[in-house]
């Protein structure tokens, strides 16, 4: 290294004094950059075999097996429900409770079935506006520093 170092001060043509600052912002550098390399050497000496020491962080949203589960059961339940609904209010004048009832209990469990994506999909839409309030706050910013240098 200190080859490499004197080298570069003698290709440039640095006096003595420049050539001591650019060594000690060498060696400065160098140290910089073996505290990086050290600490990534470390992690990888930590976890030699490839296998995470934790968990998964809990989020609290449905695996996808669940929400696919509660999908199939919706695009089932929900139209059955609806037929049954259908089918029990078009006989002619006759009131049928128990078709309603039974059509309006299908249709329940199939909007209950898709909970889980309702779920995933409130958690995307606050991603999404969490993304947007940010840039909209940064676009602020860089609006209102350039504004007061003019």
């Amino acid at each position: 290294m200190a080859t490499v170092c004197a080298f570069y001060v003698k290709s440039v043509g640095l006096s003595v004094e420049e050539e001591s600052k650019e060594q000690s912002n060498m060696s400065k550098r160098t140290s910089i950059l073996a505290l990086f390399l050290m600490a990534n050497l470390i992690a990888f000496a930590r976890d030699y075999s490839g296998h995470r020491y934790y968990d998964d962080p809990d989020i609290g949203l449905p695996s996808g097996s669940e929400v696919g589960t509660g999908l199939i059961i919706a695009i089932i339940a929900i139209p059955i429900g609806y037929l049954i609904l259908n089918m029990s209010n078009s006989k002619s004048g006759e009131d049928n409770t128990f078709g309603g009832c039974l059509g309006v209990i299908f249709i329940v469990g199939g909007l209950v079935g898709l909970l889980p994506l309702v779920a995933w999909l409130c958690a995307i839409g606050n991603i999404i506006i969490g993304i947007g309030i940010f840039l909209f706050v940064i676009i602020g910013v860089i609006g209102w520093l350039t504004s007061k240098k003019k």
